[in-house]
Parts: C-alpha cells; structure tokens; sequence
C-alpha cells in the first residue's frame, strides 16, 4: 500500500469515527408535558431547572444551555407559570447526552 492509499484510508477511518461520536453523543427528544406536573427551581442563579418533566434523562430534569439570555430565562419562567395558571400543557424540544438534557426550544401548547 503506498503512502497516498494509507493516508486516505487513515482520513476516511477517522470522519467514520468522528461521525459516529458526534451523532452518538448527542440527540434530540420532543415532549409534552401537563405543566402542573413540572416543579421549576433555581439554584443560586436566574436560569430555571425544570424537574418532574418525563425526560429520558435519568435526573428527570431539563434546563437550558448555560449560554442562554436572561430574556429568554426569564420567559421560560412565564411560560411555565402562564400554562400552570390556565391547566396548559408544555412543549419542548430537548438535546440530551446521558444525565444532560438542554432545552432548544419550548412552548406552551394551546388548551
């Protein structure tokens, strides 16, 4: 095998296995959830921790991504309480990897 075969087989091994860790590692969950079963917390900070959601994370928790605005902590708050005060349900759309699930997107679902 001369050096131009070996290093495309070398570059071709390693996107395989990159690929394979990256998609592996990471994936992506829907859920929808009746919000008065979601207990929201904090813990020293703003950023919301939701618990009691039914994600496929072991914890049972979501929260969003540590590099999320305050704006937007701040209207998963509301939207939490909003859909608990009318008995709505919440939507969400979620990464996980292993015990980590970080929120990407949520909603409240119309009654």
């Amino acid at each position: 095998m001369n050096k131009k075969s070996a290093r495309k087989a070398i570059c071709a091994a390693f996107c395989v296995v990159a690929a394979g860790v990256s998609t592996g590692a990471l994936a992506t969950a829907h859920l929808e959830v009746a919000a008065n079963a979601i207990q929201i917390q904090t813990y020293g900070s703003v950023s919301p921790v939701l618990f009691y959601t039914g994600s496929v994370c072991s914890t049972q928790h979501l929260n969003l991504d540590d590099s999320s605005p305050l704006d937007v902590q701040k209207l998963l708050w509301a939207s939490v309480l909003s859909a608990k005060a009318t008995g709505g349900k919440m939507s969400f759309e979620y990464d996980y990897n292993g015990d980590v699930c970080v929120i990407r997107s949520f909603s409240v679902m119309p009654n």
